[in-house]
């Protein structure tokens, strides 16, 4: 495709895509592994963003024992801004890679779900799955407004939207309490939303991550199943 959008699994007739917006390691073995078996499970070609393209211009593939501090550095720096703009450069090419789309399913990890959330903002997104997607009530994150608020007001009301929110008990970086803020943000814009935790801490569901857990990643593969099919 191009420096900042990968295709994993291809279909040009296919009128539903998914789109992985990783961790912010990058272009992983992992996360290139987990779309090429998302497109396999739910029949339908798959695309990695790049997001961090926006801010090196150059592909971001990271090992956390070794670039510990440049990966967290570009997430600190970036903005929702930019993710939306390189977003919407992506969504270009996916069109027209794929002439019959109708829909576009967004899937993010860490830092990459809390950009899933704005992923919202483009109306062939019809469903959102983020896996511990944290620190999505942070200030003054998008137009000075955090992720939730963001989605919350652009597609209230939308009944074509659904989004599915992935959650870890273990995980300190998701309290209970931003749990239950983010759903009754979404209860109140009137947008489709689920939520599931599982016994497990961040980042568990990836085979592959030292921090992946069997029991818990296959619970929510089945929650998963029920939601894209």
């Amino acid at each position: 495709m191009n420096e900042f959008l990968t295709v994993t699994s291809e279909n040009h007739e296919a009128e539903q895509v998914l789109l992985l917006i990783p961790d912010i390691w990058g272009l992983t073995e992992y996360n290139q592994s987990t779309a090429q078996s998302l497109a396999i499970d739910y029949a339908r070609p798959s695309y990695i963003l790049d997001y961090f393209y926006q801010l090196t211009n150059q592909p971001s593939i990271f090992d956390s024992s070794i670039d510990s501090q440049t990966a967290p550095g570009l997430m600190e720096k970036m903005r929702g801004e930019d993710f939306v703009e390189i977003f919407n450069k992506a969504i270009i090419q996916i069109k027209l890679n794929q002439p019959k789309l109708k829909s576009i399913q967004v899937v993010g990890f860490c830092f990459g779900g809390r950009l899933a959330y704005l992923s919202g903002l483009e109306k062939l997104v019809d469903k959102i799955i983020v896996c511990y997607g944290a620190w999505a009530l942070k200030p003054d994150f998008y137009q000075n407004k955090n992720v939730i608020e963001t989605l919350c007001q652009a597609r209230a009301g939308d009944q074509n939207l659904k989004v599915l929110a992935f959650f870890g008990s273990q995980d300190q970086s998701i309290p209970a309490n931003d749990q239950a803020s983010i759903q009754q943000s979404f209860e109140s814009a009137k947008i489709s939303y689920e939520h599931h935790e599982y016994n497990a801490g961040h980042a568990y569901f990836q085979q592959g991550r030292p921090s992946f857990d069997s029991d818990a990643a296959q619970k929510s593969k089945h929650d998963l199943d029920n939601f894209l099919t």
